[in-house]
């Protein structure tokens, strides 16, 4: 065997090693992506979870949260149970924004936008406080947002 042919099997074995290298990369590139996307779908919930448990032991919280559970509108509380909701459902809705930006990046599908807490965005409380809520969240999310659960930014709201 010369050292021409030596040569030969060395590229030989190099390539096979090199294909074997890369097919191991792809199979665990494709089980890390699977993770990340299993912990951007989790997130939302994880998040909601942590909000409610914070603000389900505050008894200022518990009474207003029954009241428009049951169809209490704005204008049927008072300012202070009003205050607590209003940073509550603005942490919801920061967490439809989260998934919102997920989703526009390809890291989540459509359907995470319908997670747990979605249901409080149809309430009358909601619907009626929506135009306070719209300045702080992102001009690209509003429209859609507002579109989906069909929302009217020209109500009149006050804190």
């Amino acid at each position: 065997m010369t050292i021409q042919d030596l040569g030969s099997a060395g590229e030989f074995v190099a390539a096979i090693a090199t294909v074997a290298t890369l097919i191991y990369l792809a199979i665990q590139l494709r089980g890390s992506n699977r993770l990340a996307k299993a912990s951007a779908s989790r997130a939302p919930n994880s998040d909601l979870n942590a909000i409610n448990a914070a603000f389900g032991t505050d008894p200022a919280f518990r009474d207003p949260m029954r009241k428009i559970l049951n169809g209490a509108s704005r204008t049927e509380l008072e300012p202070d149970q009003r205050t607590v909701l209003d940073f509550y459902l603005v942490s919801i809705t920061n967490i439809q924004e989260q998934l919102f930006r997920e989703i526009r990046a390809g890291i989540l599908e459509s359907d995470a936008l319908d997670f747990g807490g979605a249901g409080l965005f149809l309430l009358p409380y909601y619907r009626t406080s929506w135009p306070l809520y719209r300045g702080y969240l992102s001009s690209s999310f509003v429209p859609d947002f507002e579109s989906k659960y069909d929302l009217d930014p020209s109500i009149e709201a006050e804190w």
